[in-house]
């Protein structure tokens, strides 16, 4: 009891209340909360924790704001500090609140998740046996992650398949490596971001500079499919590898102060976010290269800021599909030494004003992938379709009306089925103008 006459107290003396006409309404409310808590502390079956009782109180409260505003814990907060700097304990899994319901979202290249045989779009039912119905997303962390080398048994609700799948996956310290190189075709190369992290930055411009020869590639093909985003100073820096210096990357309206800004590669407030040595020593041809990016409905948050960056400058073409609408941008703000809150401050917007939250980034080029069929294949959910999600600020253009796409295995990627790479490639490197009358003559004949 002392513990909530505590929280109560903080909360009644902060200036903020105190400034306010509605004073005599808040603090009712808070008396309300504390008379139920009193309840539950007198009546209640069992005996009650009342730190945690608060702790899931703040939780329920920012879980009903939207879906990416959650409590932050000890444990949770040192588990974001090994992801953002690449290293950590896990199964290689991001995953989404919808309806009560643990959707995974997308899955880490080369993770136990994937490799179990884990898809976008399963639907997380138990971990180890217990249910996790009614867990927020740290809850369910909490759950499956633990020490390297220990198993951890997940069963899984997948769409098309009446019986539960089971999978025994073995956690593992990860660390992850967001770039990749290969390539797509002589002269054409695909570089692949699984993850806005914070080494993202340092990485793709190192792996770059291994590309700088005999003046660079031809053209690049930057896939982003399947990408759930992650640190924003990461996009910024993936944005202004291939843009002039005073392009403005993207900008953000929010209430908290320093919210509402441009964001250009020359703003000090993109020296504070980002790795900007690593930019300095940029090959000259990374800002004219010929570009194309991949997208698809899994391409959320940091990726979908990029190919709008992109795509507004006129500096790359879009091909995919429609993203996954996340256009909102999130700060921690810690309550103690051993707790936070991760709670969504602004709307990020493309260079042109363009409203990307529920709505996402519009290809240039609508690819509909043809991999073949995967029996009880799930489809991706977008932003518009999870529960309290934040809405469009701007009615009058709505969310464009897409067919929700399939499930798309990132193990299909670059090979002879991927119809979204192949469209990149005719787009960068399109065949001599001689065949071209060939090859329509030849496909008029079939």
């Amino acid at each position: 009891m002392k513990y909530a006459v505590a929280v109560l107290a903080v909360l009644l003396s902060m200036p903020l209340f105190a400034a306010e006409p509605d004073m005599a309404a808040k603090q009712a409310a808070l008396n309300e909360m504390l008379l139920a808590y009193r309840q539950v502390e007198l009546h209640y079956v069992d005996p009650v924790n009342d730190k945690k009782m608060f702790a899931d109180a703040i939780g329920g409260m920012l879980a009903a704001l939207d879906p990416h505003s959650q409590y932050l814990d000890k444990e949770d907060l040192e588990e974001m500090e090994k992801m953002k700097s690449g290293d950590y304990v896990g199964i290689g899994v991001e995953v989404e609140i919808e309806g009560g319901s643990i959707r995974v979202q997308a899955l880490s290249q080369g993770g136990a998740a994937e490799r179990g045989g884990i898809r976008p779009g399963d639907v997380i039912i138990a971990v180890d046996g217990a249910p996790v119905t009614g867990l927020l997303a740290n809850g369910i962390g909490k759950r499956i992650r633990g020490a390297p080398g220990t198993a951890v048994d997940l069963e899984l609700s997948r769409p098309g398949v009446r019986e539960p799948v089971k999978v025994r996956l073995v956690r593992a310290a990860l660390h992850s490596k967001t770039v990749a190189v290969q390539v797509a075709r002589p002269g054409l190369m695909r570089v692949r971001i699984a993850e806005f992290g914070g080494s993202t930055t340092a990485d793709l411009v190192a792996s770059l500079k291994a590309l700088d020869k005999d003046g660079g590639p031809k053209g690049l093909i930057l896939d982003l499919r399947n990408d759930p985003g992650g640190l924003i100073s990461a996009a910024a820096g993936v944005a202004a590898t291939f843009l002039e210096p005073d392009a403005v990357l993207f900008s953000s309206r929010g209430r908290m102060p320093g919210s509402t800004a441009t964001m250009s590669a020359g703003t000090p407030e993109f020296a504070e976010l980002t790795e900007t040595s690593a930019l300095k020593t940029l090959p000259a041809w990374t800002r004219t290269v010929p570009l194309t990016v991949l997208v698809n409905g899994a391409s959320a948050s940091s990726a979908e800021l990029v190919a709008g960056a992109l795509q507004d400058h006129g500096r790359a073409k879009i091909i995919g599909s429609q993203t996954f609408g996340k256009g909102s941008i999130q700060t921690i703000i810690p309550l103690s030494k051993d707790s936070a809150i991760k709670l969504t401050v602004a709307r990020y917007f493309t260079p042109h004003g363009n409203d990307v939250q529920a709505r996402g980034i519009t290809p240039d080029v609508v690819i509909q992938q043809a991999f073949p069929a995967v029996p009880g294949e799930g489809v991706f959910l977008r932003e518009a379709d999870l529960a309290n999600h934040l809405p469009s600020i701007k009615a009058n253009n709505p969310a464009q009306k897409t067919t929700r796409p399939t499930a798309e295995k990132t193990s299909l990627f670059g090979t002879a089925s991927d119809k979204a790479l192949q469209a990149a490639v005719t787009m960068l490197a399109p065949p001599p103008s001689g065949l071209r009358a060939l090859f329509k003559a030849a496909s008029s004949r079939l």
